[in-house]
């Protein structure tokens, strides 16, 4: 069941990354997508909401952490989508929280359950990674990776371990408290996307300096975009919360929805009509290789 759930994200998290590539001109198309997507699955909080207000003070903490590092995620991905293409942006910002999330893990409690086979699939997944930028191997260059594009595709990537990290804590906190999957999930994804908002809208209006509350909404194209965006967007992450609670160690979630790179990549080639090259295609069939390896 947590396969079949992370699998149905990952086609929803490459269709709202490629709406996003297409539509977003700033970190605020995100938050406001954010906004409308809180508003979309608010119900799922109505029945238990005094249970998620009686949770304790480490909970609330974790919900604020991990709408930092969404923060981070998201102005990360903006900025690198800005720059740079969908089939190269997308596979960096997926790929590296395989390799730093483990990390955390193994910091935070000492201990792992991955096994020597499941740290060789995520390298794989890595190595893949890494070879999407490279058109050609006589040309690359350590210089290929010291872009703006990937390096706000870097920052994504952090914020993306963060909040798998934390969100994974905070879940398994309600499943203690007496949540099913499915109320710990939809009430923690509703949640969340409340503390996304609220940390992304100071940041937006105070350091970006974005035209928060005007220009994203004068053209009805954009507004439909931000809709369709946040209803991908926050139920990809609630299908994900609910597999967190499904499992005992969160890498292999982060590494499964490592999936979502070649259907990007795919995109990035048919409908956004990105160029390919022989580097990119390799790149995405070793990550397909890692990814075969991770889910047995």
């Amino acid at each position: 069941m947590a396969i079949a759930l992370i699998i149905t994200s990952t086609l929803l998290h490459a269709g709202w990354n490629s709406i996003g590539k297409r539509s977003a001109t700033s970190a605020s198309f995100y938050m406001w997508a954010t906004a409308a997507g809180m508003l979309i699955y608010s119900p799922l909080l109505f029945n238990v909401w005094s249970d998620v207000l009686a949770m304790p003070t480490r909970f609330w903490l974790l919900i604020l952490a991990s709408g930092l590092c969404q923060m981070v995620y998201l102005v990360g991905l903006a900025k690198a989508y800005q720059g740079g293409d969908l089939g190269v942006v997308y596979p960096l910002a997926r790929a590296l929280p395989v390799l730093i999330v483990p990390l955390l893990v193994l910091m935070a409690y000492g201990d792992t359950a991955l096994s020597v086979a499941d740290v060789g699939a995520m390298a794989l997944i890595f190595c893949g990674a890494m070879m999407v930028p490279v058109r050609r191997w006589r040309e690359w260059h350590i210089k290929t990776y010291f872009t703006p594009a990937v390096g706000w595709a870097v920052v994504a990537a952090l914020g993306t371990a963060g909040y798998s990290f934390t969100d994974s804590a905070a879940i398994h906190l309600m499943r203690d408290a007496g949540f099913n999957a499915f109320e710990a999930g939809g009430a923690f994804a509703v949640v969340q996307a409340a503390s996304i908002v609220l940390c992304m809208l100071p940041v937006s209006l105070l350091v970006l300096k974005e035209p928060v509350f005007a220009a994203l909404f004068r053209q009805p194209q954009i507004k439909r975009s931000m809709f369709v965006t946040g209803l991908f967007a926050v139920g990809t992450y609630l299908l994900v919360l609910i597999s967190m609670s499904m499992v005992t160690e969160v890498s292999y979630v982060v590494a499964l929805r490592q999936l979502s790179i070649p259907i990007g990549v795919a995109i990035g080639i048919i409908w956004l009509k990105e160029g390919w090259h022989p580097n990119r295609l390799q790149g995405v069939v070793i990550m397909l290789v890692g990814l075969v390896f991770v889910s047995l």
